[in-house]
């Protein structure tokens, strides 16, 4: 299906005239800003409790304990509120995408395939969208403007859907995405402006402002954690459009959660990865892994903020 030339159904909802709906509450005593707050709060995502993550999956951390759901059902109520809510799913919730080990669901890994299954207004709308990227993943990506003379063009960098817009990217590096967690090698990370290095990748991001980076490993890594957020604090982003983005100035955000013994390193082939792999969670199963794998690995996560370098204006001086 053609989703970009299609004509949107909002624009056939207007066309055709709806209903003000008076009769109803919402239309005909709320005041708009009261509807809006409603319709917000009914259609920001949520963990469903019904849809639990085994706590020993790769894919759990704070804030992914449950698998994610957006009640759009609202949508299909009546053409006004279709109307007046239509792009909020897209505008107001994270785009996730997990580019190794990914949760069940259609296009998590797929970032293309599911840009591309909007409409330009939807694209248009979006505000947050995030990579949990595998090291070997993030720094193999460049800019797509780039791949056909790069020898990394066989990692098919896909040029940006047409009509996307990005205002914030966030990247998340998990304990289990460093190079050879496996065997507790030191923590290493490209600098991002290396010759077609991933800098340029989120530099041309399009209608990027904003850049979120986070970093996650184990206690006894801290120290090599806070040495690669100090390298990066100096870092810059390059953008495509103009501009650049440079550290926000403030102190990364620090936190810790603890997390499975089975994430410890432990040698290639001694990680449980058939343990990790099955994130469905089941009573039994969960019950015997928190026995055998303690929830005991403290991590440590360290969040760089990157905003677009505000132009500096020089005033002539007055003779």
């Amino acid at each position: 299906m053609d989703y970009v030339h299609a004509q949107p159904l909002s624009a056939k909802i207007t066309a055709s005239g709806p209903h003000n709906q008076l009769q109803s509450p919402l239309f005909g005593t709320l005041f708009p800003e009261l509807r809006n707050l409603v319709f917000i709060n009914a259609l920001t995502e949520y963990g469903d409790p019904t849809r639990r993550y085994s706590k020993h999956s790769w894919n759990y951390r704070p804030g992914y304990e449950y698998e994610r759901e957006i009640a759009t059902n609202l949508l299909l109520t009546c053409r006004l509120i279709y109307l007046e809510t239509h792009l909020a799913p897209v505008a107001q919730n994270e785009h996730v995408f997990w580019m190794y080990r990914p949760p069940p669901g259609p296009f998590v890994s797929d970032p293309e395939g599911y840009f591309q299954r909007m409409t330009l207004q939807q694209r248009a709308a979006i505000q947050r969208v995030r990579f949990f990227t595998q090291m070997y993943w993030l720094e193999s990506r460049i800019a797509p403007d780039r791949a056909v003379s790069s020898a990394k063009s066989w990692n098919a960098v896909q040029p940006w859907t047409e009509g996307l817009s990005v205002p914030k990217l966030s990247i998340t590096i998990r304990h289990s995405d460093w190079w050879h967690w496996e065997t507790g090698n030191p923590l290493r990370m490209a600098e991002p402006h290396e010759s077609n290095g991933w800098g340029s990748w989120v530099g041309s991001v399009p209608g990027l402002q904003e850049l979120e980076l986070e970093m996650e490993s184990i206690d006894a890594k801290s120290e090599e954690l806070e040495q690669l957020v100090r390298a990066a604090l100096k870092w810059k982003f390059p953008l495509a459009h103009g501009g650049c983005l440079v550290h926000d100035g403030k102190q990364p955000t620090k936190s810790v959660w603890l997390g499975t013994s089975t994430l410890e390193p432990r040698g290639v082939t001694a990680v449980p990865k058939s343990v990790l792999g099955r994130p469905k969670f089941d009573p039994e199963a969960e019950a015997r892994y928190d026995t055998k794998y303690p929830i005991a690995l403290k991590l440590h996560v360290r969040k760089i903020h990157f905003k677009v370098a505000e132009a500096r204006i020089s005033y002539a001086v007055p003779h």
